[in-house]
């Protein structure tokens, strides 16, 4: 059997790590010649290496890096996922979010009640169970914002609609998470699991994001005594890495000891909010932080497109994919639209807004695990979790290929991208 790379032992661990990042290198180069978001390049380096592609040509062949591999490397997702959050949180100056008015709020719920609509009816459509359906729905809500916030810094995005982007994508994620929860706790009553109180099931959710905030202000507020107490450089950012870093150990440790699903997203968020308006030090925490990032950025992308597995897909996830995917453009740019309209967010908004939210990441890849406890092979349904979970990876693929050349295009068509690589 041909070798491939296995977490089995140290070397093997530094030796994946440099393919990884030789790969982005790589392919992030290749991408600048065929003109298209470093990010995609990422995804396809990721997707040559990894057991999805060359498994199919070669059977025996798992892959220059291995499926084992790239699930020990997940906490990676966790902390490129938690400083992309704290950046985003880190532009939500409070003269900017006057400035804005309720507009970004107003239509990340549109954008993502929309999204979970059209997908469910989509597949009652063609004859898919309401259970199964409302599964797809919950899980479509979702915006990746790695994928979004990486081709706004590369191409220097400036000017109204990105400040909604950034301020939608952030916002985003709580609506998402708010609407997985109401539906899932529609699902278990469907499927006869639930033995809770409905109200609470539904309200959970909210109280969930809401811990999480609180939690990240706290963070937040930490930073900013700390960053006024030690003035080196390597100082400060070591501080940002310990808080985000306790931030994504507090929310696994609640979540697998208590069961309450406390987001280190939103707390990396709310962290960067209260840091950027209450301290002094911004303007020099900030661009350490950018320093910093590149190197999980590359790991990050390149572990997303290594997990891709085309023999998983049957003729059932073909068709569902192609649905899903359909019908959550479908529902993101109406969503996007309506909201953009209603709030008066200006015509640029209303016209390429829904464009810019369509990849999907980590945090549809979180919920498409959960949704195996949620509807496990257990229950003998039709479709299971399992079913979703493959389904959601395909998504994740096309849209974080896709999305960020659209993204691209949307930016130099609104004339905000001011530097085109």
């Amino acid at each position: 059997m041909i070798s491939n790379i296995l977490p089995n032992n140290d070397y093997n661990l530094m030796l994946g790590l440099t393919v990884i990042l030789l790969t982005g290198l790589a392919f992030g180069k290749l991408s600048k010649f065929l003109n298209i978001p470093n990010v995609t390049g990422y995804l396809l380096g990721g997707f040559l290496i990894g057991p999805g592609l060359l498994k199919l040509i070669i059977p025996e062949f798992l892959g220059i890096i291995s499926t084992e591999f790239i699930h020990a490397l997940k906490i990676i997702a966790d902390i490129e996922l938690a400083f992309i959050a704290f950046s985003i949180g880190a532009e939500f100056k409070l003269e900017y979010l006057k400035r804005l008015g309720p507009a970004p709020i107003i239509i990340a719920f549109l954008e993502s009640f929309f999204a979970v609509v059209f997908i469910t009816l989509g597949l009652l459509m063609f004859g898919f169970p309401l259970y199964i359906s409302l599964a797809f729905g919950a899980v479509g809500g979702a915006t990746a914002p790695a994928a979004t916030v990486m081709v706004i810094r590369q191409y220097k995005a400036q000017g109204p609609l990105t400040e909604m982007i950034y301020s939608v994508v952030a916002i985003d994620d709580a609506s998402g998470l708010i609407f997985f929860g109401i539906v899932t706790a529609i699902i278990k009553i469907i499927t006869g699991q639930s033995t809770g109180n409905l109200g609470w099931l539904i309200i959970l959710p909210v109280v969930e994001i809401v811990a999480s905030i609180i939690f990240g202000l706290v963070l937040g507020y930490v930073l900013k005594l700390l960053t006024q107490w030690f003035t080196g450089r390597g100082n400060r950012i070591s501080i940002v890495i310990a808080l985000l870093f306790l931030a994504i150990g507090l929310a696994r440790f609640v979540n697998v000891e208590f069961g309450f699903g406390l987001s280190s997203l939103m707390a990396g968020m709310a962290m960067g909010t209260i840091f950027t308006n209450t301290s002094k030090h911004v303007d020099q925490v900030m661009p350490l932080v950018e320093r910093i990032t590149p190197p999980f950025v590359i790991l990050f992308f390149v572990l997303s497109g290594a997990d891709i597995q085309l023999n998983n897909f049957s003729l059932a996830a073909i068709a569902i994919l192609a649905i899903y995917l359909v019908f959550r453009v479908g529902g993101k740019i109406f969503g996007s639209f309506l909201g953009a309209r209603i709030s008066k967010a200006g015509k640029q908004v209303e016209r390429y807004l829904g464009f810019a939210l369509l990849p999907q990441g980590g945090i549809a890849l979180g919920l498409s695990i959960l949704m195996l406890d949620i509807i496990p092979p257990e229950l003998g349904l039709p479709y299971d979790g399992g079913l979703l979970r493959v389904v959601v990876i395909g998504a994740v693929f096309v849209s974080e290929i896709f999305g960020p050349i659209l993204l691209k295009e949307v930016l130099i068509k609104s004339k905000e991208a001011t530097v085109i690589k």
